[in-house]
């Protein structure tokens, strides 16, 4: 578990691939430096290294593991941060590496930082549950691994039967506690289904608000309920799935609305699986609507990444509604083009900030769950 330090002092590590433009590399960059201040540290250096000099067993080449040790210890880094997925041997070598300058370095990919972000900003019992067993999915393999280093050092040192039995202590433990934590995950899935038995059986219709992590689902969820909770303007300031009623005067009744987690580039399968409970709400509603940030220069980018993971969760494409948000942010002279090219998702325009354009959209709920 991560003690934390005031503000840490992050490099943050990538891989230039030069078939996609600088642009979209400065942005992928941009993207990862706000998941670090999500997290609470601060970048306070950057290094890229061509991706055709990829190395297998330190993923980013020996010559620039030692230019970034160097930078470790001139800056007084605590958190090392490689935006990409490593493998558990990859980040042990990373540590070892970087742990020669500073005994208490921290050294994590994309996937452990993304981690590390719900678990500082869980609030829920569900969440923090959800987190501890991807963690535990998520770590057991590198357990293993720092098992098996031990196993070669005690071999090295004729005490071969040391390693060995602290691997199989380690294993034996994390599949128990692993077992364990699946098991309260699927009491919390079978409560979260009964839930939504029950709200089908008191014939109420139900929308799940989906979409980009930051695109406003939480801003819209409180315009159609009245309620005024604190937006945070972070990436995964929703972990947990809220419900609640608003009347729908179209239909002439109240219907459910379901908030839920932020989808990002790359989330891990792990991070699925773990929040399928959560995700539940969206699986079974009856109209999913993808919030999507109108004034996003990658909006096309993240449309694809959350439809991506719709699918994973084989949620139907004729359930799904595309809300294009924060237009008080931008003219959308592109606004037909952009209603051509989605016409498949019935396309709104509004701003969840001020109310633009909400009325009509709850009028298209109506007409889409009659």
């Amino acid at each position: 578990m991560y003690t934390p330090i005031l503000i840490p002092r992050v490099i943050l590590i990538w891989l230039s691939d030069h078939s996609i433009s600088k642009e979209e590399m400065y942005l992928d960059f941009e993207e990862a430096e706000s998941l670090i201040n999500t997290f609470g540290g601060k970048v306070y250096a950057a290094l890229a290294q061509n991706m055709t000099r990829a190395d297998y067993s330190t993923f980013i080449g020996r010559g620039k593991v030692d230019e970034a040790v160097g930078v470790v210890l001139e800056k007084k880094i605590d958190i090392v941060v490689i935006n990409a997925t490593l493998t558990p041997s990859q980040l042990h070598t990373l540590f070892l590496a970087f742990h020669r300058v500073n005994p208490h370095i921290l050294v994590w990919d994309r996937i452990s930082l993304i981690l590390e972000i719900f678990s500082k900003h869980a609030s829920t019992s569900q969440a923090k549950l959800q987190i501890k067993f991807a963690k535990m999915r998520q770590m057991g393999p590198r357990i293993y691994g720092m098992g098996m280093q031990m196993s070669s050092q005690a071999a090295g040192i004729g005490a071969r039967g040391l390693g060995e039995t602290n691997t199989k202590l380690m294993l034996r433990h994390w599949r128990s506690e692993k077992t364990k934590v699946q098991k309260e995950l699927n009491t919390l899935s079978k409560k979260r289904s009964d839930q939504i038995d029950r709200r089908k059986k008191d014939g109420l219709s139900t929308i799940s608000l989906v979409g980009y992590t930051n695109a406003g689902k939480t801003t819209l969820f409180n315009r159609l309920t009245g309620l005024d909770d604190l937006v945070k303007d972070k990436l995964f300031s929703t972990l947990d799935s809220t419900v609640n009623k608003f009347y729908l005067k179209s239909l002439g009744h109240q219907v459910y609305v379901s908030d839920t987690i932020g989808f990002i580039k790359n989330l891990p399968p792990i991070l699925i699986d773990a929040f399928k409970s959560t995700l539940l709400q969206a699986v079974h509603a009856d109209l999913i609507v993808n919030v999507i940030d109108s004034s996003d220069s990658r909006m096309d980018e993240k449309i694809a990444t959350v439809q991506e993971i719709l699918e994973q969760l084989q949620i139907e494409r004729k359930n799904i509604m595309y809300v294009f948000n924060k237009i008080e942010k931008n003219n959308l002279l592109e606004k037909e083009k952009i209603a051509d090219k989605f016409k498949e998702f019935s396309p709104h325009f509004i701003s969840a900030k001020n109310g633009d354009g909400v009325d009509e959209l709850m009028k298209s709920f109506g007409a889409r769950l009659v």
